[in-house]
């Protein structure tokens, strides 16, 4: 679809949209699944949502303390949420496998090696 001369999505066919650790800047989980919800409105079915944002599961204390100095710093505040809570951001969709894991184990190019986690958790889910 053209506008104004520009060229922009259209938003009757299947899209991708790409939350990846911006979610984690907001802060009340409801908030986030409120956007998550309001955005996908918006999309066609057969369209796919990818969401990564940091947890507490692998690192626990170690990264907690990071994230610590990181909203101490000045910068936009980061929440971390568990891998459930993550899931929870693709409510209604179908979630593609291996659902919601560690990035590095989400499809690895040489699955034979396993990848160790980190403490950022990823999905994709597909609109029905």
């Amino acid at each position: 679809m053209i506008i104004g001369g520009i060229e922009v999505l259209d938003l009757t066919q299947p899209v991708g949209l790409v939350l990846m650790n911006v979610l984690g800047h907001v802060g009340d989980l409801e908030e986030a699944r409120s956007i998550v919800r309001r955005l996908l409105a918006a999309l066609a079915p057969g369209s796919h949502l990818a969401i990564a944002d940091g947890t507490n599961v692998v690192k626990g204390k170690e990264f907690e303390e990071a994230i610590v100095i990181w909203n101490e710093a000045g910068s936009v505040a980061y929440t971390l949420r568990s891998p459930e809570q993550i899931s929870s951001l693709f409510d209604g969709l179908e979630l593609v496998e291996p659902g919601v894991v560690s990035c590095p184990r989400w499809r690895p190019v040489f699955p034979e090696h396993q990848a160790r986690e980190v403490d950022e958790f990823c999905g994709v889910g597909r609109k029905p």
